[in-house]
């Protein structure tokens, strides 16, 4: 079996209202969706998004058309099953690309459960668990936010049956996000966790005021509390003089990264996105450092992917997800059968491959054919 074509489609959906994190503020939301074809017919699905997608329009797509120009000669004629071979020719060529790359690499992983009749999770060792817990992240920063807007949010949540939120801090005063963070939590009560993603948005001295003004509100983890750059000696700094667990890795590092931020112990929960940092392959190598230093790995974005990596690692612990459509719309249009999140848990899929069905129309209404 060889891949005979790829073909790429650019999705951008604005959103009705703009949301803020304390780094940035997202209008739209972008994802790239690749589809390999074989000459048996069948046909493989990868979702990436990154950096240079997030804000969408002309100069997004003229990235992507480049990446695509480069990549596309080392995909095309290959046997889907050399992942790793394909993956290596890949990032020797574009490492500065890994959205292309993670896409790319997704589509071989669902090829190759397609044919060989079996889920993703099989091929990366087998599911350790039937279902896997998922959280919701909200809370965005938006314009005029009142506390019974943040308190309607919680009610949504809960009706859905999350135990776990995440809610987006350092985007205002320390004392400000406190008075926030309190507003949340008496909202969902005590037997919700509570999660803090600073999107590194603090330097050291604010990260220590306002984790331990958020301290009295039980947080589960704080997550990429200040900038990557600096991010090895800050956080042992902020352990050393905080009693919250801290969270990081995400989309700024591939596992070669995180190494060293994990063997020091300077991350109690190591988070990977295989749509933006490199693909199933990735995760696969980042799951074995997990492992090897039994760290939990949680998983950023995208849970019908994810599933089955988290299901399928020894340390594997947690999804990410999103409950409001006015958050990500291409989340609640783009698949056939999306799979649901039921009581904080997404159940394990038993369907070859990823499982997943794209739906045309979504693909049109949002999407440019690119290629």
């Amino acid at each position: 079996m060889k891949i005979k074509a790829l073909d790429t489609y650019f999705l951008s959906a604005p959103l009705p209202q703009p949301v803020r994190t304390s780094t940035s503020t997202i209008s739209r939301v972008s994802e790239l969706i690749v589809q390999l074809t074989t000459d048996s017919g069948l046909i493989g699905i990868g979702e990436a998004h990154g950096p240079f997608l997030s804000q969408g329009g002309p100069e997004a797509m003229k990235a992507v058309g480049q990446i695509l120009e480069r990549v596309t000669p080392l995909v095309v004629g290959q046997d889907p099953f050399k992942v790793e071979r394909v993956w290596q020719d890949l990032f020797a060529l574009t490492y500065t690309s890994v959205t292309a790359i993670s896409a790319i690499d997704i589509a071989l992983w669902d090829l190759m459960g397609k044919a060989t009749s079996r889920p993703v999770h099989a091929l990366l060792g087998g599911a350790l668990r039937s279902k896997v817990p998922a959280y919701v992240t909200g809370f965005y920063y938006r314009d005029g936010e009142r506390p019974d807007d943040l308190r309607r949010e919680a009610a949504l949540y809960l009706e859905h049956g999350y135990r776990t939120v995440k809610v987006k801090v350092a985007g205002l005063s320390p004392e400000a996000d406190a008075e926030r963070v309190g507003v949340i939590r008496k909202a969902v009560g005590d037997d919700v966790a509570i999660m803090l993603d600073a999107n590194q948005g603090w330097d050291l001295p604010s990260a220590l005021r306002a984790t331990r003004l958020c301290e009295p509100y039980n947080i589960f983890w704080l997550e990429d509390p200040m900038p990557w750059y600096d991010e090895r000696h800050a956080l042992r700094r902020l352990k050393a003089e905080v009693n919250v667990p801290i969270s990081a890795g995400e989309t700024e590092f591939t596992p070669f990264g995180l190494r060293t931020m994990v063997a020091e112990g300077l991350v109690d929960y190591l988070i990977i996105d295989s749509t933006w940092a490199g693909g199933l392959t990735v995760w696969r190598k980042a799951a074995v450092m997990a492992e090897l230093y039994q760290v939990p790995l949680a998983a950023h974005h995208d849970p019908q992917i994810h599933v089955h990596a988290v299901a399928a690692s020894p340390t594997g612990f947690i999804l990410e997800s999103f409950a409001d459509p006015t958050r990500d719309p291409l989340w609640f249009e783009l698949f056939r059968e999306r799979p649901k999140i039921v009581d904080g848990f997404m159940a394990v899929p038993e369907t070859p491959g990823l499982g997943l069905e794209l739906r045309q129309d979504t693909l049109e209404k949002y999407g440019v054919r690119l290629g």
